[in-house]
């Protein structure tokens, strides 16, 4: 190999026509040409040559390949080369384009006119069969001029491929006159229906592959700012100006040159990356897997540092790059569309100005030429612009996006911390209309950056786990979304949302909550002094300072004590009230908390998180608003007592009798409130109708299937008494029957009647399971418990292979931690791992084994993470007191998570 690519084809590659075929030994020896190539790509890429030159190299190959090999077909034919002069060899698609990656597909076309059909058949046969022996995956066809026009008219996909036909080999006019025809009628006046019929094939593609940018494992050709979106834009470019290359388009003055400088940097990382994704995997791997990430971090020279990993660098340089493609190719699109008639003839009478400077044109907001300048080199105009967008529900003129974009990166933030603006940029975050989409469309302008200077360093920034789906920034700005939605839910939640004073001031702690994150410190100390420096360009008072620096600070403490702490316990609940401190706290706080959750991604915020964060806000609200809460709680008691008697006839087996309202009371009454604000009445009475048949010796298991959640409810309710370890058995049933525990809560009532619920994915169902199935797991729970055979036989019997593969190649520290300081009554023990099947049984083991009773347990877990929170006692029933003995279990329970992580225990 050499340094540099020949254009001509390489020796071995070509072949030589035989009376039969290719020899085997010759298809061999030009395989391994080929891959020898391949290899020379590979330490070219990691020696600093650059995509571009690697891919147009490649694509030469290629080219040198296939003129080769027509010119010594036609060479042999001889005097029998009749017919040849009416055909030639055609690229199309990405070939055309001169986009080859190491593995893609070769799309090639034989090309003929009158009298050529013949001769064009048997030399594109040699061709093609020679691209196959050689191991390239071929889109091959064979076409007359007229069979082109009309199969361009009658296929989205096949017009769009002849759009980037590029002459390889053979008579140049008869491509000459393809491209006249296929040029004067395709698309030709059609360009807008072109444009329309591939927006709605992009569409479908987002619905495919992704419909955001922020995916974790992307596929970077189809997903939303992938390749695909860059294509999306040339193709528009060639309908609509005739213009085939990037450059074109900017030379025509249709790209900024600042976009399209950012442009051909991201379209030279997407390819570094794909020539790189098919060269390891040796074939055409278009998705950017955990692994690959990690891999390829490396590639691209990042190295892991204190505050952030060096995956996490390499990601948040793809998803900036991927937002810009998509940002600069939609705004390209729309204004590439033709302005209608009617359109045309209100220009000859625009609408009026709005505040002197502003013009609605074809229903978007849109500033005059005249006035442009003007507008982007003052902040007020330019928020005052934003905030006329969000009060009349107005989209904004795409051309304008874009000239802010351009401008903004050039001005200072201090330009932004102007009284004036600082007032204007709070009447945009309380309203009315949509607060969330004119944040994103700010953060597209890149003018949110210079109102929150923080806000441009977690552009993109993505944090290395299975947990958050998405990057900082899009998270935030959903968040804000997510509040101005449950704002709109009916009952409680909107007259919740309704109620909140200062909802400037609740969509600014969303939007800043989690911006301390990427630097070494801990996220929330950054956040509160990045807000305490949002309060002042803000001019904000004492009282509102105090306020969002308290929301951003204390953003993860109502959701830790909701789902990792006893909210019945009085200590938890005076502690947690007392750093709230007043209503209007508790309300932002609330709201902050669902809408950051939510965010997190699709199924976080489960019914039963938000009936537990509901409990907590309820029983916080009456403590620091004075309120009588044990008043509270017996009115919700007869509520609850009221619908389950409704509901018995039609939902408990009629052997079990009808109870009267007092028992159903009294039975109720035993149950924490999380159970009667987080279970379903016909749950509740599923349960109770168990309860009502109870008896010692014989646990029993409720089961359903929660088709919203596309989830499984298994339910043991049995007698704590007469039975040991049943956190620990259960978990293990449930392990190995391959269902992923993903959540459970754990209830011992003061009678001594437990009521574990575990809300599970059966990994071997899409969607709901057999009623067999659910029966056969809920039994072998019960034969356990019972003793018919031991958890550790059961699990030997039942042992699995898992087929999934594994989230992130990132190991979370494991973390352990016993407080004594929380509950009056109980050591509470934290665990924080890894997520892997199993995990949840080995801790609830490893706890039953040192002689703890587990009496209540919440347990969360999201893909690649588990918190498992246990209120335990020693052997006398009392709290763990003594110091030895909690570092000891601290240290074996960590001990033996590790180990089951590593798989040697």
């Amino acid at each position: 190999m050499t340094d540099t690519f020949h254009i001509g084809a390489p020796p071995g590659l070509v072949g030589r026509e035989t009376d039969a075929s290719e020899t085997g030994a010759s298809v061999v020896t030009a395989q391994a040409v080929l891959e020898e190539r391949r290899r020379g790509i590979f330490q070219r890429l990691r020696s600093g040559a650059s995509a571009s030159e690697v891919v147009s190299g490649f694509t030469d190959m290629v080219d040198a390949v296939l003129v080769s090999r027509y010119r010594n077909i036609v060479s042999r034919r001889g005097g029998a080369a009749e017919g040849l002069q009416h055909g030639c060899l055609v690229a199309v698609g990405g070939y055309g384009r001169r986009e080859l990656a190491p593995h893609s597909d070769i799309d090639v076309m034989m090309l003929y006119r009158p009298g050529g059909e013949a001769a064009a058949t048997e030399v594109s046969t040699q061709i093609f069969n020679h691209l196959w022996d050689l191991g390239f995956h071929v889109g091959h066809s064979v076409r007359s001029i007229a069979d082109c026009l009309v199969c361009a008219e009658e296929d989205l996909h096949i017009k769009t491929s002849l759009m980037e036909s590029r002459f390889l080999t053979g008579s140049p006019s008869v491509f000459q006159e393809f491209q006249q025809r296929f040029a004067r009628r395709v698309p030709g006046k059609r360009a807008d229906a072109f444009i329309r019929e591939k927006l709605d094939e992009r569409q479908r593609d987002y619905e495919k592959f992704g419909e955001t940018v922020f995916l974790l494992e992307p596929n970077i050709k189809k997903t939303k700012g992938g390749l695909r979106d860059l294509h999306l834009l040339q193709w528009v470019g060639m309908a609509r100006y005739r213009a085939t290359t990037l450059k074109d388009i900017a030379n025509l003055g249709m790209l900024a040159h600042q976009e399209y400088m950012v442009l051909l940097e991201a379209r030279e990382f997407l390819w570094k990356v794909r020539a790189l994704l098919h060269l390891q995997a040796g074939r055409a791997q278009e998705i950017l897997l955990f692994d690959e990430q990690v891999r390829l971090a490396e590639e691209f020279g990042c190295r892991d540092q204190p505050h952030i990993l060096a995956v996490e660098q390499f990601m948040q340089q793809y998803y900036r790059l991927t937002t810009e493609i998509h940002n600069c190719s939609m705004r390209f699109v729309d204004n590439a569309r033709s302005v209608s008639f009617a359109s045309r003839l209100r220009n000859y009478w625009p609408s009026p100005l709005i505040d002197g400077l502003f013009r609605v044109v074809d229903g978007r907001l849109s500033i005059p030429g005249g006035k442009l300048v003007r507008v982007l080199e003052n902040p007020e105009h330019v928020l005052n612009f934003f905030h006329a967008a969000q009060r009349r529900g107005l989209s904004i003129d795409g051309r304008v996006i874009e000239a802010m974009y351009c401008h903004m990166r050039d001005v200072p933030d201090r330009t932004f911390a102007a009284p004036g603006v600082g007032w204007r940029f709070r009447a945009l975050l309380a309203g009315p209309g949509s607060v969330a989409d004119t944040l994103t469309l700010m953060h597209q302008a890149q003018v949110l950056e210079k109102l929150v200077p923080a806000f441009s360093r977690v552009r993109g920034l993505m944090q290395f786990n299975q947990c958050h789906k998405y990057t900082v920034d899009e998270h935030s700005l959903l968040a804000v979304r997510e509040v101005e939605r449950l704002g709109t839910r009916p009952g409680f939640w909107g007259e919740l949302y309704r109620d909140v004073q200062q909802k400037d001031l609740l969509h600014l702690a969303v939007l800043l909550h989690d911006v301390g994150k990427g630097l070494p410190d801990d996220h929330s100390e950054v956040g509160k002094t990045i807000a305490r420096d949002m309060a002042r360009r803000l001019a904000l008072d004492s009282q509102e300072s105090a306020m969002l620096e308290f929301l951003v600070y204390e953003h993860l403490m109502m959701a830790k004590t909701a789902f990792r702490r006893d909210c019945q316990d009085e200590k938890v609940l005076t502690t947690f009230a007392g750093k709230v401190g007043t209503p209007e706290r508790l309300k932002h706080l609330f709201f902050l908390t669902v809408a950051d959750i939510s965010a997190v991604g699709p199924g976080t915020l489960t019914e039963w998180k938000e009936s537990l964060l509901i409990e907590l806000y309820s029983r916080a609200m009456r403590r620091v608003s004075g309120q009588d809460d044990t008043a509270a709680s017996a009115m919700d008691l007869e509520r609850v007592a009221d619908e389950v008697l409704a509901l018995w006839s039609s939902h408990a087996p009629p052997w079990r009798g009808r109870p009267d309202r007092a028992w159903i009371r009294e039975q109720l009454n035993t149950f924490p409130a999380r159970y009667l604000a987080g279970t379903a009445g016909t749950r509740m009475v599923a349960h109770l109708s168990a309860i009502r048949g109870l008896t010692p010796d014989h646990p029993v298991v409720e089961s359903t299937f929660n088709a919203e959640l596309q989830v499984c409810e298994y339910t043991l309710i049995a007698f704590d008494s007469v039975l040991s370890g049943i956190f620990m058995k259960i978990t293990g049933v449930l392990s190995a029957k391959g269902l992923r525990i993903l959540d459970a809560q754990i209830v011992t009532r003061p009678d001594g009647i437990v009521v574990d619920t575990f809300l599970v994915k059966d990994l071997d169902f899409e969607g709901a399971p057999t009623p067999a199935r659910m029966k056969k797991v809920g039994d072998a729970m019960v034969g356990v418990l019972q003793g018919e055979t031991t958890i550790e036989d059961f699990l030997a019997r039942n042992q699995r292979v898992s087929s999934r593969r594994e989230g992130p190649l990132r190991s979370l520290r494991t973390e352990v931690t016993l407080d004594n300081d929380t509950s009056d009554q109980f050591t509470v023990i934290d665990v924080f791992a890894d997520n892997r099947q199993g995990i949840l049984h080995r801790i609830a083991t490893t706890v039953y084994d040192l002689g703890l009773s587990i009496h209540a347990a919440k347990i969360s877990t999201q893909l690649d993470q588990v918190v498992a929170v246990l209120h335990v006692t020693g052997r006398g029933g009392d709290k763990v007191e003594d110091a030895r003995t909690r570092d000891a279990i601290q240290q074996t329970v960590r001990e033996e998570v590790e180990r089951a992580l590593r798989g040697t225990g």
